[in-house]
């Protein structure tokens, strides 16, 4: 067999890779700066932000709240935890819903069912894969909550639609930014639009604490104190109240804090966060400009008048333009070299895992089903280079051709 034909020919079928060494799907971007904040921690010897001599933690919580442009800001070990806080500071419990999406990590919906409270799923804007207002305006009751919109792959949700009709009704409104760092929305950061936010620092987001680590932010004095005594075991955390040589306990907590460590990665991170996410944006034009032209490929289509924080590159091959299903599609890719993330619509479909049958009942939310079995997203960190976008390129047009309808 000739090598031109071995290269036409795909890797899954025994043709060349495009790549002999697999491109990973996410590969964190650090350096110098955040081995210099760890080596000050071992310096330091203080590893629990517990203590009162303890830096690290409460300092990402100040240069945090600032990149947010809120009053308040408290670390936790995940976005998961933080999320679980956010929803008890909202007073979300037994007998309340909280309206979700249902293409979102599973944390979204199942902290509601920690919180004792059940999560009802809308479904999403075909364009930006976010919360549709018009779906979220048919599921509201009289037992609606809260509203937990998702800045999915840094796209905003449409946040004056959905605080139109959260407003009136006293819900509350959570966004969900584990996405959205640097997401804008008509000239307002995510993230300050809703009466909480809640963040998430794992390793394959624009920031990162040294691989897990979250954030709440708010404006609000009363949520804050709740979700940082939340967060720490349940003490009380009203000015004043701290009792010599112990501490209060007023609610229900849990152990979710942060580690000075992981809070000291992400502070050198967070000063770079500008930088990260420009490259990030540079290397998405360039996928975006290769990949334009192939016939059945989509790309999400924001909003108009927003910035995007380009978390991810999501691309969704049109079910009647392809032969195969994505994870075929996901696997030739593969086979090129080029790691993929078919999971975030083959298993971040929240509404079909049996947990949330069990407690919420089927459902039919087409427009999500339809995008969960098109979806898949393309390597996009910052330390790719020129030649890793174009061989990301030249697999994509690889695959595409050979399963073209």
């Amino acid at each position: 067999m000739g090598d031109k034909v071995r290269d036409q020919m795909l890797a899954i079928d025994g043709g060349s890779p495009v790549r002999t060494e697999k491109l990973p799907f996410v590969r964190v971007s650090y350096g110098y700066e955040e081995l210099q904040e760890i080596v000050d921690v071992f310096e330091r010897g203080i590893f629990c932000s517990v203590y009162a001599e303890a830096e690290k933690v409460r300092a990402l919580e100040d240069a945090f709240a600032e990149y947010a442009g809120v009053r308040h800001a408290v670390a936790f070990s995940s976005g998961t935890t933080a999320q679980h806080a956010s929803l008890l500071a909202a007073g979300v419990g037994p007998g309340d819903e909280v309206i979700v999406p249902p293409l979102t990590f599973a944390s979204t919906a199942y902290t509601v069912l920690l919180a004792g409270a059940k999560p009802v799923f809308a479904d999403v804007d075909d364009n930006t894969i976010t919360l549709d207002p018009e779906r979220v305006a048919e599921v509201m009751t009289e037992r609606t909550r809260a509203i937990v919109p998702v800045h999915w792959f840094g796209h905003p949700a449409a946040m004056d639609e959905l605080l139109a009709l959260a407003e009136p009704a006293d819900v509350v409104v959570i966004e969900d930014c584990a996405h959205g760092f640097g997401t804008a929305y008509r000239g307002r950061a995510a993230g300050t639009m809703g009466q909480m936010a809640c963040w998430s620092l794992q390793e394959s987001k624009v920031l990162t604490s040294a691989g897990e680590g979250g954030m709440l932010t708010t404006d609000d004095d009363r949520m804050a104190e709740i979700a940082a005594s939340i967060c720490d075991h349940g003490k009380d955390k009203r000015a004043g109240r701290r009792e010599a040589g112990g501490y209060r306990i007023v609610r229900v907590g849990n152990n979710y804090r942060l580690s000075e460590i992981h809070a000291a990665f992400g502070l050198a991170q967070l000063r770079k966060a500008e930088t990260l996410r420009a490259a990030r944006r540079a290397h998405t034009k360039v996928l975006d400009e290769a990949l334009s032209e192939v016939k059945g490929l989509r790309r999400p289509q924001p909003w108009p008048d927003v910035e995007l924080s380009y978390a991810y590159y999501p691309l969704r091959f049109e079910e009647e333009s392809f032969t195969v299903d994505v994870d075929r599609i996901s696997d030739a890719l593969t086979a090129e070299g080029i790691a993929n993330g078919v999971g975030f619509g083959r298993e971040e479909l929240c509404h079909v895992h049996p947990l949330f049958v069990e407690h919420c009942g089927e459902v039919s939310l087409p427009v999500a089903e339809r995008i969960a079995r098109e979806l898949l997203a393309l390597p996009l960190y910052p330390d790719l280079t020129r030649s890793d976008l174009d061989e990301v390129v030249t697999a994509v047009r690889k695959v595409s051709a050979a399963y073209a309808a």
